[in-house]
């Protein structure tokens, strides 16, 4: 049994950048009582800073080249107009819950994104995001059954789709989102003792895709008359969210540690990059000979015909892509390039030998990619895989991740959206994701008034089992966050090792109905095309 009780709160996509100035003015008193009387700091996420590759490095604390999962599908396949959707069983390490729970430590986890299907644990969990239901899948499975007469069905995610029409209910949703989460956390948490407890909160994430703009003057989408209604719906999200971390903290006993954090930051999204497009421009990717594909191509290029012809005629897609004539094509909406290895790739045509200067001059095109308004450089920095990431799954992953324009523009996620290379942003979303996530740590044994300037979601893991009492694997790429320690308890407590896991998870796909669900939710938040 664990010597101490710890509370891990997620406010998914939580950024200091809005925070802090909250924390000022007084609207945040729960969140700004434990910065004062512990340890804080940004929370650097993964490359790239996407849910799916960063809660599976936080609850591994391992980076993607060593458990696997890169993005919300799986690149690679033979036709990349399909995709399977990963799920937990994708993450191929050991979970720090599952850590715990062959400890004897008692734990529960709410709401985590990529945990379904739930793997056991000695305790409860309830899948977050990439589940294909509202909570009805979880561990054990009747777990959530006795409290929904009194508090109604779970939910994991909102009702509504935002739309600027429907501004006011859609943020009301998210407030009843929160609300109902919170409730059955309460209960869980005063039913079910755990030593461990978890519990995420989705709303923030989707609030800032949507609402990003009513609270920033700069944003292109920004309406002096809308803000006016809903330039305030961010900030008192999160004031609902601090009363709601608040109620948790009421049900632990007063020396319990708690954390709160986010897998990333968010900041403003103003454009979209069609980088498949780019990639046919300078020669690097070749579509298919034939009428259909070039009037199609020349239909997508102007936007007034497509508005018509484009009723009718499909987009051009990987479908159209002539890979024996293709060198690097790109796959997923921060900005992640593959090249098209042959050995690795299904169709590949580049040889391996020829990698490093068939990269290279991927790179060299990327680098004259300029914005349409400022004619600056739009590729603000190129990251190499091995830069990235390492580890068994290296060649799953992108070989470049680009950062454009400081994220303030994203990639299309699939093929193209248009026939622009730069466009509109097209998903519906004013915000997007940063590499800056938070983290608060209060009570035994962090140092109080500290501030951290070196966190990685990857430390997370490791601390977590430090603080309870389980030796940490020792293939985990995370350390213990030794700067936020007292020296007198780490001195009094070393970090004890034990043998990583060996073997690899057997993955399990869902079926097609499950995956079309979660893929149609991925599109409804904005996050697919």
């Amino acid at each position: 049994m664990a010597s101490r009780q710890v509370l891990v709160i997620a406010l998914d996509g939580a950024t200091f950048d809005l925070l802090n100035p909250w924390l000022a003015e007084g609207h945040l008193p729960t969140l700004s009582g434990l910065i004062n009387k512990g340890t804080s700091g940004e929370l650097h996420s993964t490359l790239p800073p996407v849910t799916a590759p960063a809660w599976a490095s936080f609850m591994t604390g391992k980076n993607p080249g060593q458990h696997g999962t890169f993005d919300f599908f799986r690149p690679h396949a033979a036709d990349l107009d399909q995709y399977e959707m990963v799920n937990s069983s994708h993450i191929q390490a050991k979970l720090v819950w599952e850590y715990l729970s062959e400890a004897g430590v008692r734990v529960g986890v709410l709401n985590v994104p990529v945990t379904h299907p739930p793997r056991p644990v000695n305790g409860y969990l309830v899948p977050g995001l990439l589940s294909p239901d509202q909570g009805q899948t979880c561990y054990p499975p009747d777990l959530l059954q006795p409290y929904q007469a009194e508090l109604g069905p779970y939910r994991l995610t909102p009702e509504l789709l935002y739309h600027p029409d429907n501004a006011a209910a859609f943020i009301a949703d998210l407030h009843a989102l929160c609300e109902r989460q919170s409730q059955y956390a309460q209960r869980l948490l005063a039913d079910q003792p755990t030593d461990f407890c978890m519990v995420h909160f989705l709303a923030p994430d989707i609030a800032q895709h949507k609402l990003w703009h009513t609270n920033d003057p700069t944003h292109p989408w920004y309406n002096p008359a809308e803000a006016a209604r809903y330039g305030s719906a961010l900030r008192d999200l999160f004031v609902r969210l601090d009363q709601a971390i608040a109620d948790l903290i009421a049900l632990m006993p007063a020396d319990s540690t708690v954390i709160v954090m986010s897998d990333h930051g968010f900041g403003p999204l103003h454009q979209t990059v069609n980088l498949n497009l780019y990639l046919v421009q300078v020669g690097l990717m070749r579509l298919k000979r034939g009428w259909m594909v070039r009037e199609r191509q020349w239909a997508m290029a102007r936007p007034r015909v497509w508005r018509w012809v484009g009723r009718w005629l499909r987009p051009l897609t990987f479908a159209d892509v002539d890979w024996s004539q293709t060198a690097a094509y790109s796959l997923g909406h921060i900005g992640q390039i593959y090249l098209n290895v042959r050995g690795r790739q299904p169709f590949g045509m580049v040889a391996p030998e020829a990698y490093e200067t068939v990269r290279a001059e991927v790179i060299e095109h990327l680098q004259r990619l300029r914005h349409p308004v400022t004619g600056q450089p739009l590729v603000e920095q190129i990251i190499v895989r091995e830069a990235a990431a390492y580890g068994p799954h290296l060649d799953n992953g992108p070989d470049l991740h680009l950062v454009l324009d400081g994220y303030r523009a994203m990639a299309y996620p699939l093929f193209a959206t248009e026939g622009g290379i730069v466009t509109q942003q097209r998903l519906g979303n004013s915000g997007d994701h940063r590499a800056n996530g938070i983290l608060i740590a209060a009570g035994p044994p962090f140092k109080v008034g500290q501030t951290l300037t070196a966190a990685h979601l990857v430390d997370l893991a490791p601390t977590l089992l430090y603080l309870l009492g389980v030796p940490m694997p020792d293939d985990m790429d995370g350390q213990v966050l030794w700067e936020a320690i007292i020296p007198t308890h780490r001195a009094e407590h070393p970090v004890q090792y034990q043998a990583a896991a060996s073997g690899a998870n057997q993955v399990n796909p869902l079926s097609q109905s499950e995956e079309e669900i979660i893929a149609q939710r991925l599109r409804d938040l904005g996050y697919m095309g």
